[in-house]
């Protein structure tokens, strides 16, 4: 009987705790409360306090009583709104913050305009230090000229708050420099030299890698491996291209000029525009041009032909960084971690060059 009242006791007072019925000023019940309330002794009622900040959940006050612990995570991940990949990795997050019994902030950072998205980033950041956020998960802004500026900037709100951060996808400044801060991704230049392997196998003897002329570290990370694995070959020449996938013009005059046989994107979603633009210039893929990207998101299994692509672990990505934040809040002064996961190569047909039937 003792042991089924300290479980119902402990049960609904976390669930208060999550639902956030009592704020960080606001004492949980009192050891006698508890005990009129439930009728039980007072060691029942002591010992279910207790178990509550054993498990993070709360924490006493000598003389004042027992408060809720902040247990709210917040989530900023501006790359939802260009690319796929990031959809997944936040309802994984989401469900962890479930099992584990934390709230989940995640703001508004979807414009269509990477300024606007930086704005929204920065407010976000304001915003989480305001609601004590225990910790952050944080994808630095791209696709912008001042992007390091920017990215300390946001970084700084948490630091002065003291509030821990791990980021995923890039590190906020460019490589081979690392911050202080714990990074989660994937190894972006060793896909990049397994997908560039994977084009040389197929044939491929011109490559070019096409990028905005902002793009992420992530993304110079996966060109320049996909450029030293084409160095690596014999016979084979590459080269990078700053242009925008729709851009009619530049992609004309590098199927001029480079005449490539294959070329890749920084993910599926450019992929898909630059196959559109192939199309309008008179470019199959693949009989003419094999291409590929990076990420495996929906629109790679679905467009025509279906893409070859490095799929991104996200499920493995949002695990890790929860585990990360999780332990980095705990231990705030260990030193700062590079967890790279490892990618796996999706081959589809868009680099399985067909050959053309005679006609009799």
């Amino acid at each position: 009987m003792g042991e089924n009242k300290f479980r119902e006791i402990f049960d609904l007072l976390k669930a208060d705790i999550i639902a956030g019925k009592y704020s960080g000023n606001t004492s949980l019940p009192s050891a006698p409360a508890l005990m009129r309330r439930f009728g039980v002794a007072r060691a029942t009622a002591v010992a279910a306090l207790k178990e509550l900040e054993r498990c993070g959940f709360a924490k006493s006050r000598r003389g004042k009583g027992t408060f809720p612990a902040n247990r709210s995570i917040g989530m900023i991940l501006p790359g939802v709104a260009y690319s796929e990949f990031f959809l997944p990795v936040v309802g994984a997050i989401s469900r962890r913050c479930q099992e584990d019994g934390y709230g989940l902030l995640l703001g508004d950072a979807y414009s269509e305009d990477p300024v606007r998205r930086a704005e929204q980033a920065k407010a976000l950041a304001e915003d989480f230090v305001a609601k004590r956020v225990s910790g952050v998960i944080l994808q630095p802004a791209a696709l912008l000229d001042d992007m390091q500026t920017v990215n300390g900037e946001i970084a700084s709100i948490f630091d002065r708050a003291k509030v821990p951060v791990v980021l995923i996808d890039n590190d906020i400044v460019p490589p081979p420099q690392r911050s202080r801060y714990d990074l989660v991704g994937i190894n972006n230049f060793e896909a990049g030299r397994m997908l560039g392997g994977h084009l040389v196998e197929a044939g491929a003897r011109r490559i070019c890698f096409l990028v905005h002329r902002r793009s992420a570290a992530s993304v110079r990370q996966r060109s320049s491996g996909v450029m030293s694995a084409a160095g690596d070959a014999r016979g084979v020449r590459a080269c990078v291209l700053c242009a925008e996938p729709d851009d009619s013009t530049a992609i004309r005059k590098l199927l001029s000029k480079e005449k490539p046989d294959a070329m890749v994107c920084g993910n599926d979603k450019t992929a898909a525009r630059l196959r559109q633009t192939l199309a309008r210039l008179g470019r199959r893929v693949p009989e003419d041009v094999i291409l590929a990207g990076f990420d495996d998101v929906q629109i790679a299994s679905i467009m025509t032909p279906q893409l070859t692509t490095v799929h991104q672990p996200c499920e493995a990505i949002a695990e890790a960084a929860f585990s990360a934040l999780q332990e980095r809040m705990r231990r705030p002064n260990i030193p700062p971690r590079e967890i790279l996961l490892p990618a796996r190569l999706v081959v589809r047909e868009s680099t399985r060059r067909r050959t053309p039937q005679k006609v009799v």
